[in-house]
């Protein structure tokens, strides 16, 4: 598996059985959360099946990745963001909170994915602070 970053942990696992927290609106993906007014990712609490009606529905406002979060299988050689041994995403966005020193609340977010995210993987706790934060189209900010 190579030699993790410093500080960051190795995966526990690089196949398929891990979930993608950033991913498209697309059928068969599962909607993870809604964007509040704060411009955090407020989690559902189950995440929800998304058909093409859901997501034919949800682009008539816009890209949906813009006001939500979406999750599905993570790809990993398959998708532009995989580093080689893991997801670049995550990292990128925990580079960047660091450098704006965000306040880290007390326990962890409620999510419907953690016992598969990719992201809780890689980099635990981290990775469920960060997450709220994570807008994954946007191109009008």
């Amino acid at each position: 598996m190579g030699c993790p970053e410093k500080g960051v942990p190795e995966l526990t696992s690089t196949g398929a059985d891990r979930t993608c927290p950033s991913a498209r609106c697309e059928p068969g993906a599962t909607l993870l959360g809604v964007k509040g007014e704060d411009g955090r990712i407020n989690h559902l609490r189950t995440a929800m099946p998304i058909d093409a009606h859901f997501v034919d529905t949800a682009r008539q406002a816009g890209p949906p990745e813009q006001r939500m979060r979406f999750a599905s299988g993570c790809a990993t050689t398959g998708c532009s963001q995989w580093t080689g041994n893991r997801c670049g995403v995550i990292d990128r966005v925990l580079t960047h909170l660091e450098s704006i020193d965000l306040p880290i609340q007390n326990g962890l977010p409620s999510c419907p994915i953690r016992a598969t995210c990719r992201w809780f993987d890689q980099t635990g706790a981290a990775a469920c602070h960060a997450c709220t934060y994570v807008t994954t189209d946007n191109a009008s900010a």
